[in-house]
C-alpha cells in the first residue's frame, strides 16, 4: 500500500460546517460547551475526558486552537494528526501520534465518515478541532466496527490537528528548469496535470536512471524514509497515458466515486524493514518540485511487461509512519 502507482496492476514504486449544537465557545463549566476536556497542545497526543451522562445527539465541533493557514476545502487531501475515542467507555481506538506521522484523507467527498466531512471542511490549517460525532455521522451506517469495539450506536470523540491540505490545482512553488536532462518534452502549468511528448521510437532504458527535475521547488529537501504527499501522471514509452491522480476513481461496492486528488501513497525508502523502491532517488530533492522518474518494469494482469515513467509533483513530505495496524480510521 505504501508503494506507488497502479497502471493496470500495481507498479511497485518503492464534509465548513458546525452542526446543530456546535459552538466554539468555552461556556458550560470545566468541560466547556462540548462537555469534553482536552489536554496538551497542537501536535502532541491529547488526553480526552468528558462530562458524565449521555453525549449530544447532534454533531458538535469546537475549535480548541485556531490556525492561521488557509481553510480546508471540499475535495482536498487533508493531512492531519488525530485521536479517536469512544464516549461510552473512553477507549482510544486509533491515533496517529503513536505512529509518529500524520495521515491523509480526502475530505468533503464521502471518503471518510460524514462527521469528518461536515466538521472539518472550512476549518483553518494549523487548527486543533474537537468533534463529538453521533453514530449516524460515524460508524452507525456501517453497523459499527467490531474490531475497534465500536457499536452501531456509539458516539465518537475526535481531536484533530490540521497539518496541511492539497488539491490537484495547488500550485507548486517552483522554478522551471531551463533544459531538463531528458529526451521527453514535459509541458503544463505547475497547478495542472503535466503533458508529456515522447519522441517516436523511444526505447525504455535497461534500468531506471536518476530522477530528472523538471521544476525545482523551494521547500526543504526530501529526507530518506519519508512519506510524500503528491500528484503524478504515468506514461508508457509510446507516449500513452497509463494512470493519473488527476483522474477520478469510479464507485465500488465499498466506496463512492472519488474525484481526482493528490495521494499520500508515495514512499521514499528505506522502508521499516530496509526495503528499497523506485522513489528512493527523490531523497534530497526539494519539496515543491516536479520530477520525472523512470519506473522499473512490471507485469500487467495479463502477464505482459509494462515499461513506464511518472511525472511527480512533490507537495509535502513527512516521516514515514511506524508500522501499525489501526483498529479503525475515519475512512473505514
Amino acid at each position: 500500500m505504501r508503494k506507488l502507482l497502479s497502471l493496470v496492476a500495481v507498479l511497485a514504486l518503492g464534509s465548513s460546517l458546525a452542526a446543530c449544537g456546535s459552538d466554539d465557545s468555552k461556556a458550560g463549566g470545566d468541560f466547556g460547551k462540548s462537555g469534553i476536556k482536552v489536554t496538551e497542545e497542537f501536535g502532541k497526543k491529547p488526553t480526552v475526558t468528558h462530562r458524565d451522562g449521555d453525549p449530544d445527539k447532534s454533531l458538535v465541533t469546537e475549535v480548541l486552537k485556531e490556525g492561521d493557514g488557509p481553510v480546508v476545502k471540499k475535495g482536498e487531501l487533508l493531512t492531519a494528526n488525530y485521536l479517536g475515542q469512544i464516549w461510552r467507555d473512553n477507549k482510544v481506538f486509533d491515533n496517529s501520534y503513536d505512529r509518529g506521522a500524520p495521515s491523509s484523507f480526502p475530505i468533503g467527498v464521502g471518503g471518510v465518515i460524514s462527521g469528518w466531512d461536515e466538521g472539518l471542511v472550512g476549518k483553518k490549517i494549523g487548527s486543533r478541532v474537537l468533534m463529538s460525532i453521533p453514530a449516524d455521522k460515524g460508524y452507525g451506517p456501517s453497523g459499527g466496527n467490531e474490531k475497534a469495539g465500536i457499536t452501531k450506536d456509539d458516539t465518537l470523540i475526535f481531536v484533530v490537528d490540521l497539518v496541511s491540505a492539497a488539491a490537484n490545482d495547488t500550485k507548486l512553488d517552483a522554478d522551471p528548469v531551463a533544459a531538463p536532462a531528458t529526451p521527453f518534452k514535459v509541458t503544463g502549468e505547475l497547478n495542472a496535470e503535466p503533458k508529456v511528448t515522447v519522441p517516436a521510437g523511444t526505447k525504455p532504458p535497461a534500468k531506471p536512471g536518476k530522477p530528472v527535475v523538471i521544476a525545482t521547488g523551494k521547500g526543504k529537501p526530501v529526507e530518506k524514509a519519508s512519506q510524500l504527499v503528491g500528484r503524478y501522471v504515468v506514461y508508457d514509452y509510446t507516449g500513452k497515458k497509463q494512470a493519473s491522480t488527476w483522474d477520478g476513481t469510479p464507485a465500488s461496492a465499498s466506496a463512492p466515486a472519488q474525484p481526482g486528488a493528490p495521494t499520500d501513497q508515495l514512499q521514499v525508502g528505506p522502508g521499516p524493514n530496509g526495503q528499497t523502491g523506485a522513489l528512493d532517488g527523490l531523497a534530497g530533492i526539494p519539496i515543491g518540485s516536479r520530477v520525472l522518474v523512470e519506473l522499473p518494469a512490471s507485469k500487467d494482469d495479463k502477464g505482459k511487461t509494462v515499461n513506464a515513467f511518472a511525472v511527480i509533483d512533490i507537495l509535502n513530505a513527512f516521516p514515514a509512519p511506524k508500522p501499525a495496524t489501526p483498529e479503525a480510521t475515519p475512512s473505514n
